[in-house]
């Protein structure tokens, strides 16, 4: 198996999981760059992501989610938080594995919703068992990521720790 491309670092897994949280120290760590993908996204349109999901739909906001996750593969060290549907498309899935190194970031169902605290900003949030559904549903793609950490105990701080550990067991050296 081909290793990727090593300064690139995409975080993928359900809400809840800590891609931003871990995902900004890891880049301190690092000494690199930080990008959370909703948050541009967010830029991009000028509006919050239930605004955008409620004026234009969720087929735009996963085609403006697609043409801003192909902009940032040309950009070199770099920890990107992929929003929580990011990675079930297959053509987005096909562009982290070819950019860089995919984590999966593991979080159980019930500490999600204990993080995401009723859902507040998050558009797909629905009742329980939608969102059980949404998680089941999900896990199958997230598996498909070359390494996956436990974010379920420890501060960021750690979770930061305990991915660049598995990345460096999986042969993943920065630059």
């Amino acid at each position: 198996m081909r290793l990727p491309v090593a300064d690139q670092i995409y975080l993928v897994g359900f809400m809840g999981a800590g891609k931003t949280t871990s995902g900004a120290e890891l880049a301190r760590l690092l000494g690199w760059q930080f990008v959370d993908l909703d948050e541009v996204i967010c830029r991009r349109e000028g509006k919050g992501l239930p605004e955008i999901f409620r004026e234009s739909g969720e087929p735009h906001f996963r085609r403006v989610e697609r043409e801003v996750l192909a902009s940032l593969i040309s950009i070199p060290r770099i920890v990107v938080a992929t929003g929580g549907g990011t990675y079930v498309a297959e053509e987005n899935r096909n562009l982290v594995e070819a950019a860089g190194w995919s984590v999966w970031l593991r979080v159980g169902l019930g500490e999600a919703l204990r993080r995401c605290e009723g859902g507040a900003g998050r558009p797909l949030w629905g009742g329980r068992p939608e969102i059980e559904g949404l998680y089941r549903f999900r896990q199958e793609f997230y598996r498909c990521a070359r390494v996956h950490v436990d974010t379920e105990s420890g501060p960021p701080t750690e979770v930061a720790q305990r991915i660049l550990e598995s990345l460096k067991k999986q042969g993943f050296s920065p630059r």
